[in-house]
């Protein structure tokens, strides 16, 4: 089981990393150049463009689809980590983001080159859960599960808090819209923490938390962690003065 947490992390970060390449946010040092939108206009993002009143289906989800006049056809199957289904008459789909009767249409539309006058029936059996990726300078960089209303804060420290070199007044909040585009923001959990000032967003599925790195603004923090817990040097000010740039 470790070992498949291993690769799932390492899996998880090569996603996180792509996704942030592809947002031109790569690497730590040239965020603070780029111009990102306010925190609330990302958010808005997810909640805009979709009917609510409609669930749309998300990963995880388990269906069981049903061929009223064609039983034998019957499947039940979760929608897979790349959001498709495979089904026996129809081949590969991909679910995610459709509501039940939109993949009705679109397996009954496939279905029909095997099947005659197909009827198609989807269920969702079962919600499968939300998950957030957190990642950069925090415990345990990977995928937390969203509980309802989850904060940025809140994801950060299911994924075991930060870091001491976490910039936290600098941190990368990313969320896919409705329309399958993806929009960063930076948001000022520094200023959440110290000062109490409420978030303005609210997780939802597949969005990004990244906390980038200090710079080395405390020279002592950087000795004790990279120094003095690595080498065997003594904490007199002469032993580390030649190892301070």
């Amino acid at each position: 089981m470790a070992h498949s947490d291993t690769k799932m992390g390492h899996g998880a970060s090569t996603v996180a990393l792509a996704l942030l390449c592809a947002l031109g946010l790569g690497a730590c040092s040239s965020v603070g150049s780029r111009k990102l939108a306010p925190p609330a206009e990302t958010f808005a993002l997810t909640q805009a463009a979709v009917d609510r009143g409609e669930y749309r289906l998300q990963i995880g989800d388990r269906l069981n689809i049903k061929f009223p006049y064609q039983p034998r056809s019957n499947q039940e199957l979760p929608v897979r980590p790349d959001g498709r289904i495979s089904l026996d008459v129809t081949g590969e789909i991909v679910a995610e983001g459709m509501t039940p009767h939109e993949l009705e249409q679109t397996i009954k539309e496939k279905a029909s080159q095997r099947l005659r006058d197909p009827e198609v029936v989807v269920i969702v059996t079962s919600v499968g859960d939300r998950r957030a990726y957190v990642g950069g300078e925090v415990g345990r960089p990977g995928f937390v599960t969203i509980q309802d209303g989850m904060t940025p804060l809140q994801a950060v420290l299911a994924a075991g808090g930060f870091k001491d070199t976490a910039k936290k007044d600098s941190v990368l909040y990313i969320a896919r819209g409705a329309t399958g585009i993806y929009q960063a923001s930076r948001v000022d959990l520094e200023d959440v923490v110290e000062n109490g000032v409420p978030e303005t967003v609210r997780l939802t599925g597949n969005d990004v938390v990244f906390v980038p790195a200090t710079r080395i603004a405390n020279l002592n923090t950087f000795v004790d962690q990279y120094i003095r817990k690595v080498l065997p040097v003594e904490s007199r000010a002469g032993a580390t003065a030649p190892l301070l740039p």
